[in-house]
């Protein structure tokens, strides 16, 4: 409800900005961007974080993504991006030594559990992030190249299972739960009709690689 409410307070404040906007500004200044991208970076995240990295699997999910924003100039353009990933770590525990190593890292509530057996953590992830667009080319151009500067929250709900049951842990990640969100981008995108196009991002903070579809009015 309160990312609801920060897209509509955004969506406001962008409307305020249109009536000071300068007159040389695209026809077409709204812009709505709907992607998917990866590769995850859950696990490069969990290695940085983590010391038993090696005697996990991992596995995820391509990132999906809307973006919305408003061309202020020619050159400038201001927006949010609201991004979802899936991640999924699973290990066995067989001996005492690596649950000593999990406990000591996340202090693992086993009450009324054998420590020993299989684990899943499933990692959802949301971010939200406020962002400024810089673009190149002549705003007439079906073509836009530009760069990104963003920043903004990040909220992951791990959870953490033993054989199917749910256990508690103190939920200490490292870089995977950062609450705050960062995004450095450069993305090209062609519209081969006035409004409708398709475009490619490649950046840091986010999906490496993202594309998909893009439309101005």
């Amino acid at each position: 409800m309160k990312i609801m409410k920060h897209l509509f307070l955004l969506l406001a404040l962008l409307f305020t900005m249109k009536s000071v906007a300068q007159i040389g500004q695209a026809d077409k200044p709204f812009r709505v961007q709907t992607y998917i991208g990866g590769p995850s970076m859950l696990k490069l995240a969990f290695k940085f974080s983590n010391q038993f990295q090696d005697k996990v699997n991992y596995q995820g999910k391509p990132g999906m993504g809307i973006e919305v924003g408003y061309k202020l100039f020619d050159w400038l353009s201001l927006g949010v991006d609201m991004n979802y990933r899936y991640g999924q770590i699973d290990f066995t525990v067989e001996d005492s030594t690596f649950f000593q190593e999990i406990d000591d890292k996340w202090n693992v509530d086993l009450s009324g559990f054998d420590p020993f057996g299989h684990y899943v953590m499933k990692v959802p992830r949301f971010r939200t992030t406020i962002l400024a667009n810089f673009h190149v080319l002549p705003a007439e151009s079906r073509s836009d190249l530009y760069f990104t500067l963003g920043i903004g929250f990040n909220k992951v709900r791990a959870r953490l299972y033993l054989d199917d049951n749910l256990i508690d842990f103190s939920k200490r990640l490292g870089t995977i739960s950062m609450p705050l969100a960062y995004r450095m981008s450069a993305g090209y995108s062609y519209h081969f009709t006035e409004n409708i196009g398709v475009f490619t991002e490649v950046g840091l903070g986010g999906p490496l690689l993202s594309a998909g579809l893009t439309a101005r009015f």
